[in-house]
């Protein structure tokens, strides 16, 4: 009886009383590009004054955040902006479940969901607080399809990317995986980034449109020899202020002389000329060639012999 007293005493001087409702924490997988909702439920028929969306990582910055009857742009994380919202504006029914949208792998996290509301109760205004509902978000990469791609040797080619265009990218990274930590280009802040850049792509690529319209960064390669051959990789960053990366292309770029055929060689070009069966054809009209020579050599000497005696 006396802390009931002591919890009344405390409401009744302060007319705050904080109710803290936890829930079990939820596991959401998802792939690349798909809007997901993350759940999150509020006690219904109560006023609602602030909602907070927020991710363990991100420090102060909210996933989304709303108060003063609005939602308040300046405090969130600049990855999320105009990818996120309520499921219901009006919240009705107390629901605050999330809408993340275009998810990438860098959305990878556990999220945390936290409602504060107020009602009345013996003339008192009450406050209320429901959270943290746990949500653990997982984006992986399905088996993702590797796009193939042959060119001539002088050719110009084109590496196809494209991110989701609801996204401002601040930076785009293309790589190829022998070349270690150099990359085929870096493009961040509206330029090329040269001293990361491997010396056999200097002035040979860029991105074939650098306003990045509809979320195309797809790669453009000059004069593209053998040695180019190998497997890219085309990453975007979600946002300057924490350089996120996530692959959303990789691909095969086969590089061979003009007009080979056949199989590969050992260098990894292909055969000019003659198949390997043209050659086994070769070898047999030559030794046919020679077999019938040696054998009129020998029928000849006899006869040549006779006339002699």
């Amino acid at each position: 009886m006396p802390a009931l007293t002591s919890a009344s005493l405390c409401c009744t001087l302060f007319s705050i009383c904080f109710l803290f409702i936890s829930a079990d924490q939820k596991n959401i997988k998802a792939v690349p590009g798909q809007t997901v909702t993350l759940p999150c439920q509020a006690p219904k028929h109560r006023h609602i004054i602030v909602v907070e969306w927020s991710r363990r990582d991100l420090d102060t910055e909210y996933v989304l955040l709303y108060r003063d009857e609005q939602f308040d742009p300046e405090n969130q994380h600049p990855s999320f902006k105009n990818r996120v919202d309520l499921q219901d504006r009006q919240m009705k029914d107390g629901d605050v479940s999330l809408i993340l949208k275009d998810v990438m792998t860098a959305d990878t996290g556990t999220y945390e969901c936290r409602v504060f509301q107020t009602e009345t109760n013996n003339g008192r205004r009450v406050y209320l607080k429901t959270g943290p509902i746990i949500i653990n978000l997982s984006v992986v990469l399905p088996d993702q399809k590797v796009v193939n791609i042959t060119a001539e040797s002088g050719q110009n080619v084109i590496l196809p990317c494209r991110a989701p265009n609801t996204l401002l990218i601040p930076a785009v990274e293309w790589s190829r995986r022998d070349l270690e930590t150099q990359s085929v280009l870096l493009y961040w802040e509206k330029g090329i980034v040269t001293y990361f850049q491997h010396p056999s792509f200097m002035n040979r690529v860029d991105l074939q449109d650098r306003q990045m319209k509809d979320g195309d960064v797809s790669l453009i390669l000059k004069d593209v020899t053998i040695n180019d051959t190998g497997t890219y990789q085309c990453r975007i960053f979600m946002n300057e202020k924490h350089p996120w990366k996530s692959i959303i292309s990789i691909i095969d770029l086969s590089v061979v002389s003009p007009g080979q055929t056949g199989g590969h060689t050992e260098d990894g070009g292909k055969e000019d000329g003659l198949t390997q069966g043209h050659y086994g054809l070769a070898a047999i009209l030559i030794f046919c060639i020679l077999l019938g020579v040696l054998i009129f050599l020998m029928c000849k000497q006899p006869k040549d012999q006779s006339k002699q005696n």
